[in-house]
């Protein structure tokens, strides 16, 4: 990926100089490239043929969202229309459309939101009926709200959507099945007929990324599109599945809803080690006072404290992210119902909320310099808003992960060791005492910020990659803003934050920032100096 970066294609100030539409269609030739370097395809996912290669993948996932987050989302929404015909195809079907998904002879759109239910997929509106007259099927949005929503890629590239929808057979509700629609008979062509191309733009972030929706009327489908691994129609309309009813269909349906929660992370985690070392940067240079007696911002102790809280937090995202990957890589093949994976990657998806916390300080502790979009950080924190509802809600899967903790009690039979532990214990017997077992939304924030740090300790633990002196400060700054604990002033000195400046440096490609020396200065302000103006003599 490196090599990569350092090619014409990947130059970062395109981002800027290009109209909107050309860099959306950069942004897809960037991700085929990506492709073609044998960097990320879906073989590479956990039980896959190349699953050896998922952690390679997620590196490469993390590095292109520190470098565009538009890019990572892009390509994740080709991955997951992957995953879901993987999963969901027959044996013959992943043959037959293998090759253009991990080489990318079409780019594909995943289809599964709805503008009207959100991350509410059990409600899903979208229906595909069983035309006995014709033998197919037919596709239709019936109301409104059933227009599939911020479907990345759709707008003008994608010609292939993995469409998620309900099959109805003489009336009757079948339940969550997954087809395969072509979109477009070429990239950026006109949609085909019946299907209507909508935009989602203006959006708030991740301008590259080509999010539209779609609505369906009377799209005529082979019976060919179900994918068959679970259900299958004959010739008259006869429908057989494996799975034994709706309910199990839809369980089944949102399965591949795993992996992908991993790539926000990554990518989070990345950027903030980025935003934080431009910050760091940035504070060496940019004095508080001048000479003779110079001061920079590093010189200053209540600085010092901001940016080694950003520091831990973005060490904190580091381990979290190893962490959830190692428990993938190590329960995939003995979880085969998901469960355990799905709490996993539910508990280091909620760690998007501490990348926006980062980014934010990051923003700030550079002054008006952290507002300007060539300074990478609050591009950075535009983009990375979309990751708390993107691959679901984070307050709802902090509920689940809170249910989880309640059902499965881990300490009902052994003591918990560490403040998360502990954190967790108490929360689960409070809510245990409480009529229904209830708990409110910011107890639920708490318990998956201790899972969250349960799993950092973990990870440290595994593989330690800092002395315990910063691990001890990490887990201050979580019992202090997280856990709701009482904590220990954090220490914070040049010796610290330079160690986790140097351990937390990003590649050197990924820096385009003016601001991290005083250059900056003469380049934003250059055209200045194209003006020349002559000054009266003072007294005339």
């Amino acid at each position: 990926m490196r090599d990569l970066l350092q090619e014409d294609l990947f130059d970062p100030r395109q981002r800027h100089d290009l109209p909107l539409r050309e860099y959306m269609d950069l942004t897809i030739d960037r991700m085929k490239a990506i492709f073609r370097h044998g960097l990320v395809d879906n073989d590479m996912w956990m039980g896959r043929p190349q699953e050896h290669a998922f952690r390679s993948m997620c590196d490469v996932m993390g590095l292109t969202g520190a470098f565009d987050f538009a890019l990572t989302s892009t390509i994740t929404d080709h991955l997951i229309a992957g995953s879901a015909l993987f999963n969901h195809g027959s044996p013959e079907q992943v043959d037959r459309y293998h090759d253009e998904i991990t080489q990318m002879h079409e780019v594909y759109a995943f289809c599964c939101t709805e503008i009207g239910g959100g991350t509410n997929l059990r409600e899903i509106r979208t229906t595909v009926s069983w035309n006995h007259a014709e033998q197919c099927f037919t596709l239709d949005t019936p109301t409104d709200a059933a227009c599939k929503f911020w479907i990345g890629n759709i707008k003008h590239a994608a010609t292939v959507g993995m469409v998620l929808a309900r099959l109805v057979i003489d009336g009757e509700d079948l339940g969550h099945h997954w087809f395969r629609v072509p979109l477009r008979n070429e990239e950026n062509g006109p949609a085909l007929p019946g299907i209507t191309i909508l935009s989602c733009d203006p959006k708030g972030g991740i301008q590259a990324n080509q999010v539209g929706g779609a609505r369906f009327t009377g799209v005529r489908l082979p019976r060919e599109a179900l994918m068959g691994r679970y259900s299958s129609v004959d010739a008259d309309g006869r429908f057989s599945s494996t799975l034994p009813d709706a309910g199990t269909r839809f369980v089944k349906s949102i399965e591949t809803f795993v992996q992908e929660r991993i790539f926000p992370l990554s990518a989070g985690a990345r950027a903030c080690e980025l935003a934080a070392h431009l910050t760091w940067r940035f504070a060496a240079h940019r004095e508080t006072r001048g000479a003779p007696r110079r001061r920079t911002l590093l010189d200053e102790p209540l600085y010092l404290e901001r940016l080694y809280q950003v520091q831990l937090r973005s060490l904190a995202l580091r381990l979290l992210e190893r962490a959830v990957v190692r428990g993938v890589e190590r329960d995939w093949h003995t979880d085969p119902g998901r469960k355990n994976m799905h709490v996993l990657t539910a508990t280091g998806k909620c760690g998007s909320w501490l990348v926006l916390d980062v980014l934010a300080a990051c923003r700030e502790m550079c002054g008006s310099q952290g507002f300007h979009g060539l300074n990478q950080i609050v591009t950075l924190r535009t983009d990375f808003e979309v990751n708390v509802t993107f691959a679901g809600d984070n307050s709802v899967m902090a509920y689940q992960v809170a249910r989880n903790a309640m059902s499965s009690d881990r300490f009902a039979t052994r003591t918990p060791v560490t403040l998360p532990q502990r954190v967790e214990k108490d929360l689960v017997d409070t809510w245990r005492g409480r009529q229904g077992g209830s708990f409110s939304h910011a107890d639920a924030v708490v318990l998956v910020h201790a899972r969250m740090l349960d799993l950092i300790l973990a990870e440290h633990d595994a593989e330690p990659m800092v002395p315990q002196q910063v691990m001890d400060d990490l887990v201050a700054d979580f019992a202090a803003h997280k856990l709701r604990e009482p904590h220990r002033p954090v220490a914070a000195d040049r010796e610290k934050i330079d160690f986790l400046a140097e351990l937390l440096a990003p590649l050197p490609e990924l820096v385009t920032a003016p601001m991290v020396d005083d250059s900056y200065l003469t380049e934003l302000t250059s055209s200045a100096r194209s003006v020349s103006m002559t000054l009266p003599v003072q007294g005339r």
